[in-house]
């Protein structure tokens, strides 16, 4: 047998190759499960409509969360202090620089939208979706919102609903926006998303709820 020697230098550049090597492989590993997203179906699960009406009529709720947006001219990010529900009626009291200095308030219903900032005076609409767009600079669906945020489809409008492995919302598009959700919280054993992703075009919002409170 022939006993080859390694000298110390050579040993050293082997254990580095192979850490490198290692490296690559376990980023790719890591890389590969990043990329790989969670199954979805289209296929309606059987006990979802009930589901879905159950949601809906869940009417009179608070939140509390943050939304992340983000444009080709800004990101932003602004804390949801609370949005109480009742019915078609909203309040939410918003803080950050998200329509201008100090805390904002929205409220109103599908078809009137009153802004109100610290030391302006009010400002309203009877169409709220283009207020929103002169607020802001971009689209915000404020008037579909109020089922958005409960994982659900506005039951007029045509969408189309995808679910994840355990029968829940995962995926939906409905006028002209893509949402996904996550993070399901069961309240009263009704699945509400923590987490929606919003995007369209070039605007990507993201709405964190931290706590769902049923009225």
């Amino acid at each position: 047998m022939i006993a080859l020697g390694i000298s110390s230098k050579t040993s050293t550049h082997l254990t580095r190759a192979l850490f490198i090597l290692m490296t690559l492989v376990l980023s790719a590993c890591t890389s590969l499960q990043q990329t790989v997203p969670h199954k979805t179906s289209r296929e309606t699960p059987i006990e979802w409509p009930l589901t879905a009406q159950k949601i809906d009529n869940i009417r009179n709720w608070k939140l509390i969360g943050k939304i992340g947006i983000r444009t080709p001219e800004e990101s932003l990010t602004v804390a949801i202090n609370q949005w109480h529900q009742a019915e078609s009626s909203f309040v939410i009291d918003l803080s950050s620089t998200f329509f201008g200095l100090g805390a904002s308030k929205l409220q109103g219903n599908p078809h009137l939208l009153t802004i109100i900032e610290a030391g302006e005076q009010p400002v309203s609409s009877y169409e709220p979706d283009l207020l929103i767009y002169q607020a802001l600079g971009f689209p915000l669906p404020i008037s579909l919102l109020p089922w958005w945020v409960k994982g659900i489809p506005v039951a007029d409008s045509q969408h189309e609903l995808e679910f994840d492995a355990q029968g829940y919302p995962a995926s939906l598009i409905q006028n002209g926006w893509h949402l996904t959700f996550s993070k399901h919280t069961l309240i009263d054993g009704l699945p509400l998303p923590g987490k929606i992703k919003l995007e369209r075009d070039k605007v990507r919002i993201i709405l964190a709820i931290k706590q769902w409170t049923r009225l």
